[in-house]
């Protein structure tokens, strides 16, 4: 089964207040498992998701799973959508980042999230795509309000988990991919640089200050061969 926090997974450092919050369940389980959950559970929180992202706030859902243990870790994980005796595959990166839509039919034909068969157990990393042309300028207040629209979504998912609460978003990280020898750069206004935490990732940190200035933000991502990458947001608590 898939465990995921809105702060991500091992391979990601949180904050010690993110840690220590419980960490709710996806609905995602193994293909020896079929049946046992379903995909109806997360279609309030894509379909909140969907509409963030086709409203003009430039962010959709996006999961990085993973195997975590036993005896295929390296091998990558697929991923389909079980309904009406018929398998839709749901789409994804050669990174492992899925990108989960709300679908009504699936959600009408209470679809199954199911896996690739695996022996050991799946770990996702909550990510957000940034969706955006390569240097395009993104107003700060989109950026803004589709946090805070993601920010509900995830408590009205986890509502139902006794004693979780979730505070709203304070920043953005940007990463891109794919993950290995991608760089991304961010930067607000006329050209000053995000600051980067200590993974060297820019950083955008929501505030009462940006809130009143309202810049503009440019986001870039080039791979190794310097093509444009996809451009991602860690969202962190």
């Amino acid at each position: 089964m898939i465990h995921t926090s809105a702060a991500g997974a091992q391979e990601v450092e949180t904050s010690p207040q993110a840690q220590a919050e419980p960490v709710p369940e996806m609905v995602v389980t193994s293909r020896e498992q079929f049946g046992r959950v379903t995909y109806r559970g997360l279609s309030d929180f894509l379909k909140v998701m969907d509409q963030v992202g086709s409203s003009g706030h430039h962010l959709r859902l996006a999961f990085k799973i993973q195997y975590k243990g036993g005896s295929i870790e390296s091998e990558p994980v697929q991923m389909w959508a079980d309904y009406d005796g018929k398998e839709d595959e749901i789409e994804s990166t050669a990174d492992g980042i899925f990108l989960i839509p709300y679908r009504a039919d699936w959600e009408a034909a209470d679809a199954k999230l199911v896996t690739s068969p695996h022996s050991g157990t799946l770990e996702a990393v909550f990510l957000l795509e940034v969706t955006t042309d390569p240097g395009q300028t993104i107003p700060y207040a989109e950026l803004r309000e589709g946090a805070k629209l993601v920010g509900r979504a995830i408590r009205e998912f986890v509502r139902p988990a006794k004693g979780f609460s979730t505070p709203d978003i304070d920043e953005l990280d940007f990463l891109c991919g794919p993950l290995e020898h991608c760089q991304v750069s961010a930067s607000i206004d006329g050209g000053d640089a995000l600051n980067r935490n200590e993974r060297v990732r820019p950083v955008l940190k929501f505030s009462s200050k940006l809130d009143r200035r309202n810049p503009v933000v440019r986001i870039a991502a080039t791979a190794e061969d310097g093509t444009p990458g996809r451009i991602y947001a860690l969202p962190l608590f």
